[in-house]
């Protein structure tokens, strides 16, 4: 009898296993098939209604009505026109700018012994907690018309407003973006090369034009093409700093909101979608060139750094770190006097919002910053498995569409949003779900990039064996692939869940009149004339980023000292 049960058993079990094993030749076809749809849907279905919109009349698609007056339109208006060259000379000198100050500052890090490099790494890293418009806020108040230095230190009529503005606040934005890729450049690279070289009786000089530079030549293009696309790209700093000077992130929203010419907002979108395309596939290649120079015997050892060097690289180390304390301090302190400069008396009234949305924005922005976390952080981990792991049919046409979002600014496809979505049938047009739909579009390259570098480093022979032993795709990924990327699942949280907060450009045509976003609401303030509410707003947001970004480096410390832990 025992055994009659003991062969039943295994019988049944033999059958569970197969019709597991029959599931899951169509679970990995069908997560490929439904993770492609959903990034072709909205990703690609919002630029092509861009392109429809632009190439032919009234949007209608049809051969008779291709047209390119759209086009001819604005290469013949000069000053829709100027806004392509002052992106441009913008974009290019702020390039310049970014990458020789970064380059200077990881290189002080990577291959000086200056004190305080926790200190100077941390601070660096700061603008990525606030809205890029937190720089020009600061610098109105500083250098604006009645700004603290320019009227009342100085007591000249000079103010910031205009090209110099814009290009200052987009190298204060840009500076941690280009210093990771620099700092883990010049990390990477052997430090025994320039050793060697100076034991020869190569002048320090010689040493650094020779070969280091050189030798990081990758991550240099590599941080100046990340520079231009964020700045060509950026609508913050440039509306609030920018004056009369137009760029086409500018001219792209007063086409829009001011004039209704959605055609010409259209076109513009495809004019500024040319170099920010141009900018990530330089971006993308170099990107890949680079493993090439990067050596897998890199020395970790910084022999000492003689006295003056040191005093000159923490000095200037001191002054790039400076500069960005200021701009925060500036905002903060602004959020909290009277009147400024005139009285510094302290007060809690900015914090009132005189907007109609006030703190139910921050509300909204902190639920909406958590779904996109938790939704991003999951299906870009998902996604990752299925390409690194699983290797299906048409994993390239997945991993292309996960990587082409980079590519897209992100006022383009917001615009690209409206144009595809405005319609009665689709339910999510005028909700949150559609900006957390968009945010996690616009972000999706970094975290799959990240999850899949993750997946590398876990041994393929733990999923052989689960597989052995019976278990599916499923209770593979469950209950063994996403307990061992739990930190890189936490990594990728604390990454949209920041964008989420501080994004503008993406959802500035997504807000409407039931669904406000604190990002949005500093501009209405600032608008609005209440420059020190828009601080005050400001101040809020980068509390509850820093707070949050406290509470899961906890949690990521306390999960990553957790037995069977895969490294990030």
């Amino acid at each position: 009898m025992g055994s009659q049960h003991h062969q039943a058993a295994v019988v049944e079990n033999y059958e569970v296993s197969s019709t597991r094993m029959e599931m899951d030749k169509f679970i990995v076809p069908a997560v490929t098939i439904c993770i492609s749809a959903l990034l072709f849907f909205f990703m690609l279905f919002p630029i092509f209604s861009i392109l429809k919109l632009a190439f032919f009349e009234h949007g209608e698609l049809a051969f008779s009505n291709l047209t390119l007056e759209n086009f001819h339109r604005y290469f013949t208006t000069s000053y829709t026109l100027n806004a392509l060259w002052h992106s441009l000379y913008v974009s290019f000198v702020t390039t310049l700018i970014v990458t020789v100050v970064t380059f200077f500052f990881a290189y002080a890090l990577t291959r000086t012994t200056i004190p305080g490099k926790g200190f100077f790494r941390n601070i660096i890293m700061m603008p990525l907690v606030a809205p890029s418009i937190v720089q020009a806020l600061a610098l109105i108040y500083l250098f604006g018309r009645n700004g603290l230095i320019t009227a009342h230190l100085f007591g000249t009529s000079w103010n910031i407003y205009g090209p110099t503005g814009i290009i200052i606040s987009e190298v204060l934005y840009c500076l941690p973006h280009s210093f990771v890729i620099l700092y883990t450049t010049l990390s990477a690279v052997d430090i025994r090369l320039d050793e060697a070289a100076e034991s020869l009786g190569a002048s320090p000089f010689k040493v650094f034009t020779k070969i280091t530079i050189p030798s990081s030549k990758y991550g240099i293009v590599s941080a100046a093409a990340l520079t231009f696309n964020l700045t060509i790209t950026d609508f913050g700093n440039p509306v609030v700093i920018g004056g009369d000077y137009n760029v086409l992130a500018t001219e792209i929203y007063a086409q829009v909101t001011n004039l209704y010419r959605f055609e010409l907002g259209a076109t513009i979108s495809i004019i500024l979608l040319v170099p920010s395309l141009m900018a990530f596939m330089l971006n993308y290649y170099i990107s890949r060139k680079s493993f090439a120079m990067i050596s897998g015997a890199a020395n970790p050892f910084i022999p000492p750094s003689r006295p003056l060097k040191k005093t000159l690289y923490t000095g200037y180390c001191s002054a790039v770190s400076m500069s960005i304390i200021l701009v925060f301090a500036t905002v903060i302190i602004g959020s909290f006097v009277n009147i400024w400069p005139y009285d510094w008396t302290l007060t809690l009234r900015h914090y009132s919002f005189p907007s109609i949305a006030g703190y139910s924005a921050l509300w909204t922005s902190v639920w909406v910053s958590l779904l996109v976390g938790i939704i991003g952080s999951f299906v870009t981990l998902l996604a990752a498995y299925i390409i690194e792991t699983k290797k299906p049919f048409g994993k390239q046409i997945l991993y292309l569409f996960s990587v082409m979002p980079a590519a897209i600014p992100g006022l383009v496809m917001g615009l690209g949003y409206i144009l595809a979505f405005n319609k009665p049938h689709y339910f999510f047009y005028g909700t949150p779900w559609i900006i957390v739909i968009n945010i996690i579009i616009c972000n999706f390259t970094l975290g799959i990039l990240s999850s899949i570098s993750n997946l590398r480093n876990i041994d393929p022979s733990v999923e052989e064996a689960a597989i052995s032993l019976g278990s599916d795709t499923i209770r593979t990924f469950f209950r063994i692939i996403f307990p061992l990327s739990r930190v890189a699942f936490l990594q990728n949280f604390i990454y949209f869940f920041m964008r989420a907060m501080t994004t503008i450009s993406a959802v500035i045509f997504l807000v409407s009149a039931t669904v406000h976003l604190a990002a949005i609401e500093i501009i209405m303030l600032d608008n609005d004339g209440w420059t020190a509410s828009a601080n005050a707003m400001c101040t809020s947001i980068i509390v509850i980023v820093l707070a949050t970004l406290g509470l899961l480096q906890v949690i990521v410390k306390l999960t990553a000292r957790r037995p069977g832990t895969a490294p990030a």
